[in-house]
């Protein structure tokens, strides 16, 4: 169901920790619920958003995953989102607070701005992986500069005269259609309890090629932890990205506590050969389709009028997959173009050009286009150079056309093993 005109409160799910979660991708929500007779009822309501009791007030943790803009002001953060009107104010009783205050009368460590998650001064710091990295004096914001595109990696801690505060961090692309492929914040908050600077909360979220993650933790007429620190990693254009990330004041300790080292272990890349993504015939007139993202396997399996199943890359020449209607199965890759299972049964793919398209593509540059071959459909992810998604058919089996929005329809000639002569002279080679 589509979660245009939804309210935030519609949109969200209770998670079984009782955190909430918004998941949305570019919806348009409408305002929710703004009015309470008093502050029992208005108590009450910041429950159903995954609220609990502390102290005389409610605090929660709320994850965010996606962008989306609302009817009226938008504050972007979801709790906010979900208790005021399309003017972005809130009644209770016989008081109305007006939130947008909130956007700059805030008292924190950071400098106030037009959103909740303003963005420091920064500085540059050097290269790594091939992106410019700046980051803030303060600690709280670091980017990553690649081409147009920006991977931000920021922590806030805000509260305000309306006894509202949030505090979390946030994973963010922009300017670029380029997507993190995986993203994940850690974080720890830090508040003095029965002992100073006391961890009292851990908390961590993920996301998988989106423009926007984050994880936080909100409250109303509670105590609000003095800092938060944040471990923020993510892939980008093919490059891992790590840095932490802190706001608020005192408790250094942060600096010492023990975070994960390094990246998961699925976020490796093992290539293999065959390359598995593409379609897949086990002899009939249908067809499996295969697509990798990192380690991970999907199988489309509608064809066979049967479950999507999962799998993973175990190393170069083995797969393992779960077909929820069967069991698990591994697979050999055997060059040039087959899968044999481990119940005798052999997939053979489907290519209908003189080389495989599937892949990743380069003009002799660092960045990639990676082209998906159908048996007469081809689309060509262009995020990698800014540039949006691409598609064409196949021709004849030497011959592609493919039309760039950005720019016109090409031709191109297929010369085995590992090029593409294009109709304006330029060549792209496979990369390994």
């Amino acid at each position: 169901m589509s979660q245009d005109l939804l309210t935030i409160k519609q949109a969200a799910t209770v998670r079984r920790d009782g955190s909430m979660e918004l998941v949305t991708h570019n919806a348009s929500l409408a305002p929710g619920r703004f009015s309470f007779a008093n502050y029992d009822e208005f108590t009450a309501y910041l429950k159903e958003l995954g609220g609990r009791a502390s102290g005389r007030g409610v605090r929660g943790t709320m994850a965010r995953k996606g962008q989306y803009t609302r009817s009226g002001v938008t504050f972007g953060d979801p709790v906010l989102d979900a208790i005021s009107s399309s003017t972005g104010s809130l009644v209770i009783g016989d008081k109305t607070f007006d939130l947008r205050d909130f956007l700059d009368k805030v008292m924190d460590d950071t400098a106030p701005g037009g959103v909740i998650l303003a963005s420091p001064a920064l500085k540059f710091t050097g290269m790594v992986n091939g992106a410019e990295r700046w980051a803030s004096d303060d600690g709280s914001t670091v980017e990553y500069r690649l081409g147009k595109g920006r991977l931000t990696f920021h922590a806030w801690k805000k509260s305000s005269i309306t006894q509202y505060w949030s505090m979390g961090a946030e994973i963010t692309v922009s300017n670029t259609p380029a997507n993190f492929q995986v993203a994940d914040i850690t974080s720890h908050y830090y508040m003095s309890v029965d002992a100073p600077c006391q961890v009292v909360k851990v908390d961590s979220d993920s996301d998988r090629h989106d423009s926007y993650v984050d994880e936080y933790e909100w409250g109303w007429n509670s105590q609000q932890p003095e800092r938060v620190a944040s471990l923020c990693r993510a892939v980008w254009h093919g490059q891992k990205f790590a840095d932490l990330v802190t706001a608020g004041s005192g408790c250094e300790i942060f600096r010492n506590d023990n975070w994960p080292v390094g990246f998961p272990p699925d976020w490796n890349t093992i290539s293999t050969v065959p390359n598995l993504n593409g379609n897949w015939t086990d002899g009939s007139s249908r067809s499996a389709v295969i697509s990798v993202d990192l380690k991970a396997i999907t199988v489309n399996m509608s064809a066979f009028g049967r479950p999507t199943a999962h799998g993973t890359v175990q190393d170069s020449q083995t797969i393992s997959v779960t077909f929820p209607d069967d069991r698990t199965y591994t697979g050999q890759l055997i060059a040039p173009n087959r899968i044999r299972w481990s119940n005798g049964s052999t997939w053979t793919k489907i290519i209908n050009t003189v080389m495989d398209l599937n892949g990743n593509w380069t003009d002799g540059s660092a960045r990639s286009a990676a082209i998906s071959e159908g048996p007469s459909a081809i689309k060509v992810d262009m995020s990698d150079y800014d540039r949006v998604n691409a598609q064409g058919s196949i021709v004849n089996a030497s011959t592609i056309q493919i039309s760039f929005p950005d720019d016109k329809t090409y031709t191109a000639q297929l010369q085995p093993p590992n090029q593409i002569r294009w109709s304006n002279g330029s060549v792209w080679t496979r990369k390994p």
